[in-house]
Parts: structure tokens; C-alpha cells; sequence
């Protein structure tokens, strides 16, 4: 048998963390003696310390450690699990080299126009919902209040409450910017479906990752918010795939003074 310092030192564990792998059952002593407190371990669990600071080293925590240990008894269930653990800790990486191209390029916008945190560009995942929807061709933009008041008389009708947060949200279908002739689709999440009507439907979608920008203001502000996504879109690897859309926060359903609406404006993206 070794003493814990000889254990120690041929591990290269130390004293008070194999005490703490004896407490949590990762590595128990052979042999504790009753008088002293003082631990042994066998020859034979030399191998086990070595196999620990090496999984250890792969970045898994002690409780994943313990589980390998005690359920991974062949070779080939271990290089599964390990093989698991790889594709995780690669989604991680990617995780991590996206947030540091997301910093580099906010730094460097930020030595352009010290203002760039008003207008921060963040990936959102919108969640799939139940919705209520309607889509038609208005001739201006101003008109879109006009299919608002039709969704919410059909849910008044039919006494459907809203979800919170409704997500109500504009999505432009037209293949580029128009100035009249906007095929809009409006929908507003709800808590159950109803009823579907000549023009108001209900249905669910699915959820979507996308990138946003939240700001405060008029309507018009929103061109230049487009260009700003976009260009943090390029800079941060990402492409666009799918329909540009507006949440609308607050409206001016509830608020009269323009400068007090908050929307938010997101295009689907996937990874280059």
C-alpha cells in the first residue's frame, strides 16, 4: 500500500484533492486508518488516479467522471460516450469563436461610431407558437394598422387570449424593398387555435433563429437598422435565409408619441 503522500506524489494529485475525490466516492482509499484518519491507496489505483487527471484534461467535470468510471467498463461503450462528448465540446468551440467575432467586430465598430451599443445586433432563437395570421397586399405601409384591427376583432370574437410575449409581428414577403404593393403577413401568438375565417388563419410555426436589433423610434429609422444587420451579419459569418420581419413591442396601438415605440428587427440566419 501507499501512503497518501506517496500517492500524491506519484499522481501528481494533491493531498486535499484526493481527500475531496474520497468524499464525493471518486476515489476511495483502500484502507483509512481508525486511529490516524490517515488514507492508503493500492498500487492498482494508479491507473485509476492517471485515467481521472486524464479525462480531467479533456475538460469533463468530476461527476461525468465518476459516471465514466463506473458504467464505461470496455473500450469501444467508452469511445462512444467520448465521441458524444467531442461533438458537444465542437459545438461549445463554436459557440465561443462566434461570441469573440461578435466582440472583435463590436470593438472595431465601436472605435467607428461611439454610439454602436444603442443599435447592438444580437442572435435570438424565436420560439415556435400558436398563432393567429393574416396576409394580404396593402398599397402603403400605413395601412398595415388596418389588418391589425381585423386580427384583433377576430380574437375578441372568438374570446382567444394572447400569449405573453404575443410576438406580434410583420413579416415582408416581397422579394425586395417596395414602396406600394407590400405582401405583409401579420401574426400575434395565442394561447389555443380558433376558428379560421375568409382571411384570418391560425396555425403553428415553427421556431427560428435570427439575427435582431431592438431600438427605439420612428419607422423610418428602420433602412438604416437593415444596413447595420447586414453588415454585422457579414462580419459575424452569417447568411440570411428567410423573410424579413418587425416585432413591434410597443406600437402605436398604445403609445402616441412615436419616439416611445420599440421594435424589433430580425432576418432569419444560418452559419456560413
Amino acid at each position: 500500500m501507499l501512503k497518501i503522500g506517496h500517492f500524491s506524489m506519484l499522481t501528481k494529485i494533491s493531498i486535499h484533492m484526493l481527500r475531496n475525490y474520497d468524499k464525493i466516492g471518486l476515489l476511495i482509499p483502500v484502507y483509512v486508518d481508525a486511529e490516524s484518519g490517515y488514507r492508503y491507496y493500492s498500487e492498482n489505483q494508479l491507473t485509476v488516479a492517471n485515467r481521472i487527471q486524464a479525462l480531467k484534461s479533456m475538460g469533463l467535470g468530476l461527476a461525468t467522471i465518476k459516471d465514466i468510471l463506473c458504467e464505461y467498463k470496455d473500450s469501444e461503450s467508452l469511445a462512444a460516450y467520448l465521441k458524444i462528448q467531442t461533438t458537444y465540446k465542437q459545438e461549445e468551440l463554436e459557440r465561443l469563436q462566434q461570441q469573440i467575432r461578435q466582440l472583435e467586430t463590436t470593438v472595431a465598430a465601436l472605435r467607428k461610431n461611439e454610439n454602436i451599443l444603442r443599435y447592438s445586433v444580437e442572435v435570438k432563437q424565436i420560439p415556435s407558437r400558436t398563432v393567429v395570421s393574416i396576409r394580404d397586399t396593402i398599397p402603403f405601409y400605413d395601412r398595415e394598422g388596418d389588418l391589425w384591427s381585423i386580427l384583433s376583432r377576430t380574437l375578441e370574437q372568438q374570446q382567444i387570449p394572447f400569449e405573453t410575449p404575443a410576438y406580434d409581428m410583420a413579416i415582408y414577403h416581397n422579394e425586395g424593398f417596395v414602396e406600394s404593393g407590400i405582401d405583409i403577413e401579420l401574426q400575434r401568438a395565442v394561447a389555443w387555435k380558433g376558428r379560421d375565417t375568409d382571411n384570418v388563419i391560425f396555425k403553428e410555426v415553427s421556431s427560428t433563429l435570427a439575427a435582431v436589433l431592438t431600438y427605439e423610434g420612428e419607422y423610418h429609422q428602420i433602412s438604416e437598422i437593415g444596413e447595420l444587420i447586414a453588415n454585422w451579419a457579414k462580419d459575424n459569418h452569417y447568411t440570411f435565409c428567410g423573410q424579413h420581419f418587425n416585432i413591434y413591442h410597443v406600437s402605436p396601438a398604445t403609445e402616441k408619441n412615436a419616439q416611445k415605440m420599440v421594435t424589433e428587427v430580425g432576418f432569419p440566419i444560418q452559419s456560413l
